[in-house]
């Protein structure tokens, strides 16, 4: 597949997952009480598609100038990982349940591989094989868009509750 439509398609799908979980949220008078740990947890699942979403519309722009990319990709990742270590506390208290935790600190070691790739070009040679730099990173956006679903089946099928 072409990485310019692979990309495409990841941003239309990490936004339109945005969107169901907007309306998500809008239907959970819980998810939407600013302040609450419940609150936090809800933004913190919006992350896991914006940031993915973002760093795949980034890369569209100029895919022949790795600068570019690798800056934006490389933001995105440190962003993600410092969100996502933040706000799995929140999300532990929210749902109850401590996997919902577990599977959030799975996606630190990603953003921060994705961030890695990014900024030291040959460290995503020495573990691509026959993949370029930006190969490697559609294989960890794919990782983040499934822990990202992950984070908001976890979220929304916890009891509504209130701080």
């Amino acid at each position: 597949m072409d990485l310019s439509a692979f990309y495409g398609v990841v941003a239309a799908v990490n936004f339109t997952l945005l969107g169901l979980w907007w309306v998500t949220t809008k239907d959970r008078a819980d998810l939407a009480d600013p302040g609450s740990a419940v609150h936090q947890a809800a933004y913190l699942v919006s992350l896991q598609f914006v940031v993915p979403g973002t760093m795949a519309l980034l890369s569209q722009v100029a895919p022949d100038v790795p600068a570019l990319w690798r800056s934006s990709f490389t933001f995105a990742g440190l962003v993600g990982a410092l969100a996502v270590a933040l706000l799995v506390p929140a999300l532990r208290q929210a749902t109850g349940r401590r996997a919902a935790g577990r599977v959030l600190l799975c996606a630190v070691p990603v953003y921060l591989a994705v961030a890695a790739v990014a900024a030291i070009p040959p460290l995503g040679a020495a573990i691509r094989g026959d993949l370029t730099n930006l190969q490697v990173e559609a294989l960890l956006l794919c990782a983040l868009v499934f822990l990202g679903v992950q984070a908001a089946w976890m979220v929304a099928t916890a009891p509504a509750r209130r701080d």
